[in-house]
Order: structure tokens, then C-alpha cells, then sequence
């Protein structure tokens, strides 16, 4: 096997999570979406309370406000209306930027979380954007962490036990949810992500433009989609039924928590790495795996530290024909991100495909030139 550095395995570990930060072609796992347009207003039962807006309670010119306070209370508490009229506890949510997302723009991926789970984004905040204007596009670990700042500043989701962290998202669809809230922060289509290749038939230029609803997802056969567990995100998979002697084994969907916190004990490794004499190579192929062992990894850096180590031991007690079995497995489940975009040329009504790049850089994703006339050249 060739030799490869630990810096090596973290590029690789974080390939498939993030655009490749390069001046001229920066590619994506992306997948294929369900065409819809997305509504930028809050949906009409947002707030259920919003015919009271601007609607004074009992007051009228001249009389005291306190005079027909018990009614106002009564309206307060049966309306459950702030005195604007806001519905208590909704309010602070619209007042913030906060909508829902149509579940519909997901496509089929949809089938990857509960049905009673909603999502919610908001534009990118002030703070957000500032950390982008900070992003090293020459390191992947750093574009890693800004994107996930992004995530966590403007995804939320809710369920029907409350909030759970934005980290449940699916691995594939990190993209997918950074460009609805790229869409969403600026609605009015500034600075829009879009290059043009000419026709090879005609030669004409042909407009590409990257969005939410661009992306192209290659998803599992419908033949094995039966062993998928929606309510648990898992995978149930019996390796004697392809004539493999091994028991049962049970796979989790790759999630953005996961990710985090198993970059976070790749990183660690790497750094225990420098300071031996006799360094340990990482497995890298074992890397492709972990993600799918366990249904969390810890954050804790120690019981981090145990959980991959027992999830290790499980990888190798495979025997070669388990191993073959599981890479096939790993192949066929996974939701795989096209690297193009194709569109029909307008003058010959061909079909042109382009390889997914951003304009100039990774850095296009929320930069704010559209809003504001350009100062200089750089």
C-alpha cells in the first residue's frame, strides 16, 4: 500500500464533507433534489396569531388603559398574544428570521430523518459572515469548521420531544442546507453563484448556476431501500442472505455530529503522532468505515477515544470476504453527490454538463459584494 502523512488522511477524511478549496474548480458531493421554489416568507401558519398585528386591545382615545384591563387579560391568555399581537413564543422566532423549510426540496433524501422532524433556517448572521471573510481556503480543515459554523448559527431543528442539535443533519446534505441559507440571506438573488462554458455542439455560452435545487444526488438502488430503518436511521443487514457467514449487522446514517467529533479524535491521533518515536499510520480505510459502526460518537474526547477503538476492533475481526461484502454494503447505501451540473443549451437544445466550481472561490458562498458597489480591484 502507498505510504501516506497523517495531513494526507485528514484531507481525505474531509473530502467528501466539503467543497475543494481551489481558485478555479471547487467541487461538492451534491445530490439530485426535487425542483421547487423556495418561499422566503414565513409559511402562513408561522404564526397563527398574525390577523391581531398592529390591533390594540380594549383601549379606545381618551380612557384610561387600565379600565378594561380583566378583558385584556382575557384576550392575552386566550388569543396567547404578546401586546403587539405576536403569538407568545413565535414571535422571537420571525422577529430573528427563522422559517421552515419545505421538506419537499429534499427529494427522496426526505426518507433519511423522521417524518416529525422539522426544519428550520435563518439568514446568515453578521457574525457568521465575518468568519467567512476569514476562511483559509487552502485548508480544508478550516473551511470544515467555518462551514459548520454556518450550520450552527442558521439550522435548527425541531421535534416533537423539542429541539435537537443541527448535527443530526445528514453528512450528504451539509451543501445542500449551506446553500438554502445562501438563498435565504440574500433573497433578492445578489451575487448569485452562476458561470458560463460554451455549448460543445453549437459553441453558444450556456449559463450554470449552483443552487439548492441543482444539485444532483445519486441514492440507493430501490432493491435494497427495504432494509432501511427510518424510525431509527440505521440500516439492517443479514451478510448470510449474500451467502457471507457473518451475523446481522446494523449501520447508522453518517451524520454532521459524527463527523465533528470523529475529525476531532483524527486530529488527536495526528497529535499524539508527532510526539512518538515509533508513529502508528492511521488507517485510512478504516476512516470510510467508522462513520457507519455506531449511532453516535462521543464528544468527550476519552470516551471518544474508546468508542472508535472498540468500533476498530469490530473492523478488524472481518475476515476478506466480509470486508468485500462490507465495501459493497458501504458502495450501495451511501447517498452520493454528482460533481456536475447539467443544463439544456438554449440555442440547440443540447444537454451540457460542467464540472461544479464557484466563480472564484469557496469564499463566493456569502460574500456580500452584491449589496454594495465593489471597492478596488482585489
Amino acid at each position: 500500500m502507498t505510504e501516506i502523512s497523517d495531513a494526507e488522511v485528514m484531507e481525505k477524511a474531509l473530502a467528501g464533507q466539503i467543497p475543494e478549496a481551489r481558485p478555479e474548480k471547487v467541487e461538492e458531493v451534491v445530490s439530485e433534489v426535487e425542483v421547487a421554489d423556495v418561499d422566503q416568507a414565513a409559511p402562513k401558519d408561522v404564526n397563527p396569531a398574525s390577523q391581531y398585528l398592529g390591533t390594540k386591545l380594549n383601549h379606545v382615545p381618551g380612557e384610561s388603559p387600565f379600565e378594561n384591563k380583566d378583558d385584556d387579560k382575557k384576550l392575552v391568555a386566550e388569543k396567547k398574544l404578546s401586546r403587539v399581537g405576536d403569538t407568545i413564543g413565535q414571535n422571537a422566532d420571525i422577529r430573528d428570521g427563522w422559517i421552515d423549510v419545505d421538506r419537499r426540496l429534499l427529494g427522496e433524501r426526505d426518507i433519511f430523518y423522521p417524518e416529525d422532524w422539522r426544519f428550520r433556517i435563518r439568514p446568515a448572521t453578521v457574525e457568521a459572515i465575518r468568519n467567512w471573510s476569514t476562511i483559509d481556503e487552502e485548508n480544508p480543515n478550516s473551511v470544515d469548521d467555518v462551514f459548520n459554523e454556518i450550520m450552527k448559527a442558521c439550522v435548527s431543528i425541531l421535534t416533537p420531544n423539542g429541539p435537537i442539535p443541527w448535527g443530526n443533519i445528514c453528512s450528504w446534505d451539509r451543501f445542500f442546507f449551506l446553500l438554502l441559507v445562501r438563498e435565504y440571506t440574500f433573497a433578492h438573488g445578489e451575487a448569485s453563484l452562476s458561470y458560463e462554458e460554451d455549448c460543445p455542439e453549437c459553441e453558444n455560452p450556456v449559463k450554470f448556476e449552483l443552487t439548492s435545487q441543482t444539485l444532483k444526488f445519486d441514492l440507493p438502488d430501490p432493491e435494497v431501500m427495504p432494509m432501511y430503518d427510518r424510525e431509527h436511521r440505521a440500516w439492517h443487514i443479514d451478510p448470510a442472505e449474500y451467502d457471507v457467514d457473518h451475523d446481522p449487522i446494523t449501520l447508522y446514517i453518517p451524520t454532521l455530529e459524527k463527523d465533528a467529533n470523529i475529525k476531532a479524535w483524527l486530529i488527536a491521533q495526528i497529535q499524539e503522532n508527532q510526539t512518538r518515536t515509533n508513529r502508528s499510520k492511521i488507517d485510512q480505510v478504516f476512516i470510510r468505515f467508522v462513520n457507519w459502526l455506531s449511532p453516535k460518537v462521543s464528544k468527550d474526547a476519552d470516551v471518544a477515544k474508546r468508542q472508535i477503538k472498540e468500533l476498530n476492533m469490530i473492523y478488524k475481526s472481518w475476515d476478506a470476504e466480509m470486508f468485500g461484502f462490507m465495501d459493497d454494503v458501504i458502495k450501495n447505501i451511501v447517498v452520493a453527490g454528482s460533481t456536475k451540473l447539467t443544463v439544456t443549451c438554449p440555442t440547440c437544445g443540447e444537454e451540457v454538463t460542467s464540472n461544479i466550481r464557484f466563480p472564484h472561490s469557496v469564499s463566493d458562498l456569502f460574500a456580500v459584494q452584491g449589496r454594495r458597489k465593489k471597492f478596488g480591484k482585489k
